[in-house]
């Protein structure tokens, strides 16, 4: 925060809201208000693919199986129980006398439904990797299904425990029909308004706005996810950092994350503040057009992709700007994930050598697009070294839902990209996401993609282990993508607030409180 300080900021907020009579956030009015910079788009996590969408949905929807976010545990959720009654066959007994928000029965028909159109090739679902092993989901009784592999997923559980909420038969059917770039029409599956059986129901979506969530007072019993206690949760898009610093003081929100190092101390000096760090799954990193899908781009040199890897001081940005919890990415995975490795080749910070391999490459001064979309600081510090080493990028930073039909166009030479393998703690939803000759694969080697298939359908841990080693270790040594860092999270929230705060940068507030 340049220029103002917390009390400043507290100052002037109370006088805002004193002015316009704007209701508080807080315990005397049981509404738990959070924010953060980023206009969600569509509420569904399907085709909402950011990390508010995730923790709204975690809060509003229920998947087959819960994986306790303190212990790791599957625990069952809609499904009872599961058999896997052969290698590529999972059957799962339902939970019996589940409603959904509108007062539907739920049954076997609704998980068939959901799992069978989000795993169609032309569903645009934007995580395939989460739905990508499905071959189908047969109905076996109203409380039965056999989820049919297309190979052995060793997986499964993590990609069933979270991350695919079920929705009642037929959800999909109202999508409306919109313009499509060829000229023809598609059908906008995100538009349709999520209806889910979880804790929290969902009562508005502003676009760009707010999601207002009201506790589901029917919610049943023995689910591990506990009887929601907070009344109303509300998620506001609050861009400036220092707006959401004041409200915070003032009592407009309750929650925000990504708390800089230099306000972490003066804002947990305040009385009605907490403020606490921990590390997350979230990597960053740049992905690199080493295939050429742009065209003959610079970026097809090893060299020259090389040369951007030493160009940056990794290390600087982690301890002085990410701060707490954060730590440098060696490989294109996160360490806590099954199957990640750090034993990778690296490149130190050294811009001397990335100028001679600039100049070896005949790119001594580089000019290339650099596309980002968030946590425009830390873009800001990677173009810094970027410019001292002779690379003159020129910065296209964009909203999430403008920038995503570029990559998969292929249209993006170098980006900064994030990615928080939607909580699953395993390499498929990390590695194989980035460099299986999917969209988002802008290095497209037919090796690396060959060795992370047989890794992702492997039941022998050593194996998977030992491929997901020799593919990291190829993407580090031709630079396929340059690991950045790992994200660590300074939260920031109401002293009368209370929740389990957990390093997988998911916000559980199904689980919340008042103290």
């Amino acid at each position: 925060m340049i220029g103002k300080t917390i009390r400043h900021l507290a100052i002037g907020a109370a006088a805002l809201l004193a002015g316009s009579g704007a209701a508080l956030a807080g315990k005397a009015n049981d509404t738990f208000v959070w924010a953060t910079g980023t206009e969600i788009g569509p509420p569904d996590l399907y085709y909402g693919n950011q990390r508010e969408v995730l923790i709204i949905s975690y809060a509003q929807c229920d998947s087959l199986l819960h994986r306790d976010p303190v212990s790791n545990e599957y625990k069952p959720l809609l499904a009872e129980s599961w058999t896997w009654t052969s290698p590529t066959t999972l059957e799962l007994v339902l939970r019996k006398g589940v409603k959904f928000h509108d007062g539907r029965e739920f049954g076997a028909q609704d998980v068939a439904d959901t799992l069978n159109h989000v795993s169609r090739p032309d569903s645009g679902m934007q995580i395939r990797v989460i739905i990508d092993w499905i071959k189908n989901v047969e109905v076996v009784a109203p409380d039965k299904v056999r989820i049919h592999a297309k190979a052995a997923t060793p997986a499964a559980l993590e990609f069933l425990s979270g991350t695919t909420p079920i929705y009642p038969r037929g959800h999909y059917e109202s999508a409306p029909s919109v313009p499509a770039p060829d000229g023809k029409t598609r059908r906008d599956w995100g538009a349709v308004k999520p209806m889910c059986t979880g804790p929290y129901i969902l009562k508005d979506h502003k676009p760009g706005q707010s999601v207002t969530l009201v506790k589901n007072p029917s919610y049943f019993a023995g689910s591990p996810k506990g009887k929601p206690q907070i009344g109303t949760i509300v998620y506001r898009t609050i861009k400036d950092a220092d707006t959401q610093v004041a409200e915070l003081l003032t009592g407009g929100v309750d929650w925000i994350w990504g708390v800089p190092p230099e306000n972490a101390k003066q804002l947990g000096a305040m009385p009605n503040v907490v403020v606490q760090s921990a590390a997350t799954m979230r990597m960053s990193f740049l992905s690199l057009d080493a295939a050429g899908r742009t065209g003959d781009t610079p970026l097809k040199d090893l060299r020259v992709r090389r040369a951007i890897f030493h160009a940056i001081d990794r290390e600087a940005i982690a301890k002085n700007l990410v701060g707490e919890g954060a730590a440098v990415q060696k490989s294109l995975c996160v360490p806590v994930q099954f199957g990640c490795t750090t034993d990778v080749p690296d490149y130190p910070y050294d811009p001397a050598k990335a100028k001679a391999l600039l100049k070896e490459a005949g790119h001594s001064n580089l000019s290339i697009p650099f596309y980002a979309y968030r946590d425009r600081p830390y873009s800001e510090a990677v173009l810094n070294y970027l410019r001292q080493a002779g690379i003159k990028p020129e910065l296209k930073f964009l909203q999430w839902q403008a920038l995503r039909p570029l990559i998969i166009e292929g249209k993006t030479e170098m980006a900064h990209l994030t990615f928080g393998s939607n909580g699953i703690l395993d390499a498929s939803a990390s590695t194989s996401y980035y460099f299986r000759h999917s969209v988002d694969d802008y290095a497209r080697d037919p090796e690396v993609r060959d060795w992370l298939a047989e890794a992702d359908t492997s039941t022998d841990p050593e194996k998977r282990k030992a491929l997901y080693a020799k593919a990291l270790k190829k993407i580090n040594e031709q630079a396929y993508a340059v690991p950045l860092f790992i994200y660590g999270r300074t939260y920031a929230y109401s002293k009368d607030f209370d929740f389990p705060l957990t390093q997988d940068e998911m916000a559980h507030f199904y689980m919340a409180r008042w103290k």
